[in-house]
């Protein structure tokens, strides 16, 4: 078994240490090696209980959860289906408020532009109706295997990976916040990975006082293309009521394509609740219902990263025609 006591060490003396003082803090070789051996299943259950409450409270630094990133990435299943074009990522791993039922509007509505999408996470969800489930009732079950999920990608253009697929270490980690109350640092990290080393382009929600704001420099920080989605202070995050700042990042450049909306304005009705939920997303998926301009501008973005159109403009001009909108 592998002994993490010198860096239990170092993360409770974290709080009291001066700024700058790297003794601290992780490497990102350093993080890789030590989550590497929490994945291979090297830490006994208790040592393992005892990492994740140190950093749950002393926090991790971007290295740190740069250096988790590799190590699942290096540990996840390989997925390579044989598509047109990049496929759009959408991790619905509980760390956004409302994520479920935005992520499942988005996936379907994505369908009509032919952008494929995969969506991965756990098969439950910390609190109202998980993706898959969703997902169950508009038609799309969760892929049973890749294999499946590769037929499902080809033939329907959307694809649901539960993460045990992926890695079953990263599942039984994410399984942990049923036990402990709250996310960790996998959550964190999963929601930034790549499924399947596919190229995909990633989307990644971020909304401030969450542990989902870390993530925007964790991305950064990692290869591949991703979309990242800022929703500002006091905005409602997830349920396109506001469209949120969407941002491109490509061989290390960012290039702002939506500024966030303002949140001094009226507010608007929010996505319905159940059990007007599953029947309004099949209607604006089905064009009985007019789709939010969030949701155009976030399928504009999409549709230009995954190089379904000539350049932004085309994806603009093709959204909106397509929404029945004529300003994306």
């Amino acid at each position: 078994m592998h002994s993490i006591s010198p860096i239990l060490r170092r993360l409770s003396r974290r709080r009291a240490a001066e700024p700058g003082d790297a003794a601290a803090w992780l490497d990102a070789d350093e993080s890789c090696a030590l989550w590497g051996a929490v994945l291979d299943g090297a830490l006994p259950e208790l040592e393992l209980g005892a990492l994740l409450a140190a950093f749950a409270i002393a926090g991790e630094s971007p290295d740190e959860l740069l250096g988790l990133h590799r190590a699942l990435a290096a540990r996840q299943a390989r997925f390579a289906p044989a598509l047109a074009r990049p496929a759009v990522s959408i991790p619905v791993h509980g760390l956004v408020p409302g994520e479920a039922a935005f992520s499942v509007l988005l996936a379907l509505f994505l369908r009509r532009f032919d952008v494929p999408v995969v969506m991965h996470g756990p098969l439950d969800a910390p609190e109202g109706p998980s993706a898959p489930v969703l997902l169950r009732e508009l038609g799309v079950m969760p892929s049973a295997s890749l294999a499946d999920a590769d037929r499902e990608l080809c033939a329907t253009g959307i694809a649901f990976l539960p993460v045990q697929l992926l890695s079953p270490p990263l599942g039984d980690l994410l399984a942990l916040r049923s036990r402990l109350g709250s996310v960790n640092s996998a959550h964190i990290a999963a929601h930034a990975l790549d499924p399947g080393a596919m190229g995909a382009v990633r989307l990644a929600m971020t909304v401030p006082g969450t542990p989902s704001a870390r993530l925007a420099a964790l991305v950064a920080g990692t290869q591949g293309e991703a979309l990242l989605l800022g929703w500002p202070a006091g905005a409602p995050a997830g349920n396109l009521s506001f469209r949120p700042r969407v941002t491109l990042l490509s061989g290390g450049a960012h290039t702002v394509l939506f500024e966030a909306e303002s949140v001094d304005r009226s507010a608007p009705a929010g996505l319905p609740d159940s059990p007007q939920l599953v029947p309004w997303i099949r209607a604006v998926v089905e064009r009985r219902e007019p789709a939010p301009l969030p949701l155009v501008n976030l399928a504009t973005a999409c549709v230009h990263a995954a190089g379904a159109a000539a350049d932004f403009t085309e994806a603009k001009a093709i959204v909106a025609l397509q929404s029945g909108r004529m300003a994306a």
